[in-house]
């Protein structure tokens, strides 16, 4: 791996902490990157860029911390960055900050992790991208005369190497790569916008047969889809029996939940009471349960945490109980869990906070369901219904697709989210769509009233989760559908 060259560093580092009777972790990241845009059949962007850097907490005796970075990595700089990060842990303490010893309790761990790829980012002639890429817009827009497609490529091969005084020595690689298609449509003064992505690990998101033709599916999908919208109604605001795939499912639980049950935030989160988790509370229906963790091959793969802790796959909704939440060292016991190394940076110029990876919902008993997501059509989705009992005919049921973001208040559960399209899908082999509206209501009414799922798990939803000023890759979902009953807390559209 890149960063077995340091060595040498590391040996400073521990040199340095035992002269000075301190602790410290160091973050040593070497990241590369190509991004390729292309617009309406046009390249608009080709960038790469290489970057690697350092990042040391040091912290005294009492527990108080100081924390240095910079973009070299040298034995020098490693010096200098230990001395500041010394000096600034020294006036923590003169000045009386925040103290926390619960580092000192880490046993230590020696793991190299290194992700091998089949098609890593020079393996592919930059060329032959560039016009792969271009070649993919034009199909899309080659669709209808009213579509404006963008694309974008993204790939990242990253490798950290972390590194405590105890002897923690672990180093592991965190790839990611995406295929991204903004679609609008234009009539008039109408216009519709969507998107599909694939994500990954490597370029063979764009270079396996199967993953190519899958991302091919969904971007036509997504352009039809735009089209339809052209001209299409309102939705009228009110209650109803809804139908969410699982980009909105992964939206509700990475964004309404997951961030209420990170530890670091505890003390103004709906999970928490007087400061702590509220373990043991019921929050939803007794077949739902809410899962993260690392997952080999995912885009927010990582599967040690930012201090050197093996990160634990956690169960935060076990059959409706609340069970875990996901905890940093540095918060975990005030909040009155166990760590589970949910640690997560940016980069090396920042600090650990609690983050999730893979946030996905399961569901006991799914209804099985042969098709891919992408050719399972809103007609379809209303047959799924009536075969299994799960609506009538003429009953009114809408479905909700595609994830647009949205806004949340972990105090109080609250959230606001934005779809792709709506589907009435009351009419008998003719659904109704509906232009976008507000998916708004209350987290834990929303996790009560879920009745049934559809399909298999698919949790390929992803997103960059922004936090803190630091922005990490996401990634999650739950089983293709689900099915969430009539609820006067959940509300779709609305002024």
């Amino acid at each position: 791996m890149k960063t077995d060259k340091y060595d040498s560093i590391i040996k400073i580092l521990k040199r340095l902490g035992d002269a000075g009777d301190l602790y410290f972790i160091s973050r040593i990241q070497n990241r590369s990157d190509l991004t390729i845009h292309i617009n309406n059949g046009k390249t608009e962007e080709i960038n790469t860029a290489n970057s690697e850097g350092l990042g040391i907490q040091v912290f005294d005796a009492s527990g108080y911390m100081g924390f240095a970075a910079a973009d070299q990595v040298s034995e020098a700089i490693a010096q200098k960055l230990f001395e500041k990060a010394k000096y600034l842990a020294a006036q923590s303490k003169v000045y009386q900050g925040e103290t926390n010893q619960e580092i000192y309790k880490l046993a230590p761990l020696n793991k190299k992790l290194d992700f091998q790829l089949e098609y890593p980012i020079n393996s592919v002639n930059l060329t032959d991208l560039e016009l792969k890429l271009i070649e993919l817009n034009k199909e899309i827009s080659a669709i209808d005369n009213r579509l404006s497609v963008r694309t974008v490529l993204k790939i990242v091969e990253e490798e950290w190497r972390i590194c405590r005084a105890d002897g923690t020595d672990v180093a592991f690689s965190t790839p990611r790569s995406f295929v991204f298609h903004s679609i609008t449509a234009k009539q008039g003064l109408d216009t519709a916008t969507t998107s599909a992505n694939l994500p990954g690990n490597d370029l063979a998101i764009i270079m396996e047969p199967d993953k190519l033709n899958k991302l091919r599916a969904r971007a036509k999908k997504a352009a039809n889809l735009a089209l339809d919208l052209l001209g299409a109604p309102k939705c009228p605001a009110g209650n109803y029996k809804l139908v969410i795939d699982y980009a909105l499912a992964k939206g509700l639980a990475h964004e309404a939940f997951g961030h209420a049950a990170e530890t670091d935030a505890i003390e103004s989160s709906i999970l928490g009471e007087n400061g702590k988790f509220r373990k043991g509370m019921i929050v939803a229906d007794r077949r739902l349960s809410i899962i993260d963790g690392p997952i080999a091959g995912d885009y927010a793969y990582q599967p040690i945490s930012a201090v050197g802790i093996e990160r634990q796959t956690v169960k935060i909704v076990d059959h409706g109980v609340l069970k875990a939440g996901l905890a940093d060292i540095f918060s975990a016991s005030r909040a009155g869990v166990p760590p589970t190394g949910a640690e997560r940076v940016e980069s090396f110029f920042h600090l650990p906070i609690a983050r999730m990876s893979n946030i996905h919902i399961e569901f006991e008993d799914p209804i099985p369901v042969a098709q891919e997501f992408e050719t399972v059509t809103a007609t379809d989705l209303q047959q799924i219904l009536y075969q299994h009992q799960l609506a009538k005919p003429g009953e009114q049921v809408l479905y909700l697709t595609g994830f647009q973001g949205g806004q949340v208040n972990p105090a109080f559960g609250d959230f606001v989210f934005n779809c792709s399209a709506i589907y009435d899908l009351s009419n008998e082999n003719d659904p109704v769509l509906y232009k976008p509206a507000i998916f708004s209501g209350q987290i834990l009414s929303v996790l009560n009233s879920v009745s049934a799922a559809i399909g298999e798990l698919q949790i390929d939803a992803m997103g960059t989760c922004g936090k803190m000023g630091q922005g990490v890759p996401s990634c999650g979902g739950s089983h293709k559908f689900l099915v969430i009953e009539k609820n006067p807390d959940i509300m779709i559209g609305g002024e």
